[in-house]
């Protein structure tokens, strides 16, 4: 015999477990009730369940919305140096153009003055034409070239 037949057997032996019908329906409503409160202790663990899994997902949302935002600190971060490096190189480059622009005109304007000062008439016109040279050439041109180099990315040697 097993141990399950026996509980069973000695269950229906109302000699061996006299109980009234009250005290059998009290013992049911009784064991309705620890059903009852179970199956609500198990939908309740079923909620919470439910929403430590949903806070599991949010959290692995924020760690990679964190990532992400780490990822485009550092981005910026590189942005604007590289903004500022082309700055830098774009305000040399004028300077250095327009720096030697001025000192040619300085000299083709000294050369005037000494070969006005003279009445050298061949000089006179060679340093007009020197000014001439300088003055009808626009340095933003040159600067128009840099700058298409500078932007083109297979160059190289200009990017930072």
């Amino acid at each position: 015999m097993s141990d399950s037949y026996d509980i069973a057997e000695y269950a229906s032996n109302e000699e061996a477990y006299p109980v009234s019908l009250e005290q059998n329906n009290d013992i049911i409503g009784e064991v309705q009730e620890v059903g009852q409160s179970l199956s609500n202790l198990v939908h309740t663990s079923e909620r919470a369940i439910d929403a430590a899994q949903n806070i599991a997902g949010m959290f692995t949302e924020c760690i990679l919305a964190q990532e992400r935002t780490k990822q485009m600190q550092e981005w910026g971060k590189v942005e604007i140096a590289n903004t500022i490096a082309k700055f830098k190189t774009a305000q040399s480059f004028l300077e250095g153009t327009f720096g030697e622009r001025d000192k040619a005109l300085v000299k083709h304007y000294d050369l005037l003055d000494k070969a006005v000062a003279s009445n050298d008439r061949d000089l006179i016109l060679a340093s007009l034409q020197g000014i001439s040279s300088i003055v009808t050439k626009s340095p933003l041109d040159d600067f128009e070239k840099f700058v298409e180099l500078y932007n083109d990315p297979s160059q190289e040697l200009l990017d930072f």
